[in-house]
């Protein structure tokens, strides 16, 4: 992600965010969801957390970058990211985020790398049912048959039920897959091909492809196309037009767009827009 300047944003919105932030690892109970609002383009830089946790948004869409790659979460997914990885968030549009962070050791099911994760309407209102306002809740309240003890398990249970999503794009560490991915993530409308590609970083398209295939588990057609449907989410987030997107990012007409995203979300982009894309 591009270097962050937070003094682009006015100072009562820094300050709020600001004020909103403690830690979260200091804090002894099983689960805490912690509430915090952002502006379209904001920025959380590299981190890690000693708690893993479920980044969710129940509006607006983020990208989470990891050094595996990066997850596109709108409002019915979430990601998981655990303990100890280091990862930044970019807000794409306007997003109410309830992160869960969970305790190290509470549940050994729980994913051991990053994933992106349906969030179901069950877990959307837990969430919400779990929401507590004291940066020091006390302990007491997950003690074991306590209501939220209750919503804890079932939380973390759908956590680990729920399958994992497609919103994910692989990132490649050949160093010459790396200027080739770097270059589509700037500008996705780039409609040079393979052979393009390859002579511009000095290696044969077959060895291109391949290492696409080793790294990423796509062809560089298959990388290409899931960048951009994973871009058109906050596009269409931001209220711009099927076709518009479309053009926008660079594929050739509508219907190829169309059916690109339908591939990836199970739904047309209008579904999208209409309401929940599940």
């Amino acid at each position: 992600m591009d270097v962050f300047d937070p003094t682009r944003f006015p100072a009562a919105i820094r300050d709020e965010i600001d004020a909103q932030w403690f830690d979260v690892d200091a804090v002894p109970v099983p689960v805490l969801v912690v509430p915090i609002n952002y502006p379209t383009d904001w920025q959380i830089e590299r981190h890690s957390h000693r708690k893993g946790q479920l980044i969710y948004c129940i509006s607006g869409v983020m990208t989470v970058e990891t050094a595996r790659g990066q997850w596109v979460a709108p409002s019915n997914r979430g990601v998981w990211v655990p303990g100890g990885i280091e990862h930044e968030i970019l807000i794409n549009q306007a997003a109410e985020m309830r992160t869960l962070f969970v305790e190290p050791g509470v549940r050994p099911d729980l994913a051991t790398h990053p994933c992106a994760l349906s969030v179901s309407p069950l877990l959307r209102e837990l969430i919400l049912a779990a929401l507590i306002t004291s940066r020091a809740p006390d302990p007491a309240l997950y003690a074991p048959g306590t209501p939220m003890a209750h919503i804890t398990e079932v939380m973390l249970d759908q956590i680990v039920a729920h399958p994992a999503s497609d919103l994910h794009l692989p990132f490649p560490s050949d160093r010459r897959l790396r200027p080739i991915c770097m270059a589509l993530a700037a500008d996705p409308a780039d409609r040079r091909n393979l052979k393009d590609w390859a002579q511009q970083v000095g290696a044969s398209d077959r060895t291109v492809e391949r290492l696409f295939m080793a790294e990423t588990g796509m062809t560089f057609h298959r990388w290409r196309e899931q960048m951009r449907v994973l871009r058109s989410l906050s596009l269409l987030a931001s209220g711009r037009a099927v076709k518009n997107v479309a053009l926008e990012l660079g594929f050739a007409n509508p219907s190829t767009f169309i059916t690109m995203f339908r591939r990836t979300m199970g739904v047309t982009p209008g579904a999208y827009l209409k309401g929940d894309p599940r």
